[in-house]
């Protein structure tokens, strides 16, 4: 898979590297990060009986802190200057080569706060941070993060 980039966690990936890939203006300024991985986040009992008895019980919750910053973007006037968010562009890649998406329920013991699950407007000069669910079946392991926009190559992170 090519990639925009490939990155340790903790390192940032800034939106203008974009321009160097495909030789034209940055379209948006900012950074996304992973900050971290940690897996079994949340005891056994409270898992959805719907992905519980999808994944026959055999999994577990890890979470991924990220932070994205937007300093600003190619708007026109009359227009305000944001860009939309979503925990949705974030997936984890497996050991097999499949994929893990986000979850989007929330339980009480999940890391707070959570990354916006739904579309969210980030104003420019704002960052956001927070955490996002994942259920991992077991015997999986996470090889990397992949951060996907529409239009984009995607970034990766690895911790190494």
């Amino acid at each position: 898979m090519r990639l925009a980039g490939d990155l340790e966690f903790g390192k940032s990936y800034n939106f203008n590297r974009d321009s160097e890939i495909d030789h034209t203006m940055p379209e948006s300024q900012g950074n996304a990060t992973v900050l971290e991985y940690r897996s079994k986040i949340a005891r056994a009992e409270q898992k959805p009986t719907e992905l519980h008895d999808f994944l026959h019980g055999k999994y577990s919750w890890a979470s991924l802190k990220v932070r994205i910053c937007y300093d600003g973007g190619t708007v026109d006037e009359e227009n305000e200057d944001t860009t939309s968010i979503s925990a949705w562009r974030w997936v984890l890649e497996l050991s097999d080569g499949s994929i893990a998406s986000p979850f989007d329920d929330e339980l009480s013991s999940f890391p707070k706060p959570l990354y916006p699950t739904d579309e969210e407007d980030l104003h420019a000069g704002a960052c956001r941070t927070g955490y996002i669910i994942f259920a991992v079946p077991d015997g999986q392991r996470v090889t990397r993060v992949l951060y996907a926009r529409e239009g984009y190559l995607p970034v990766a992170w690895t911790d190494r």
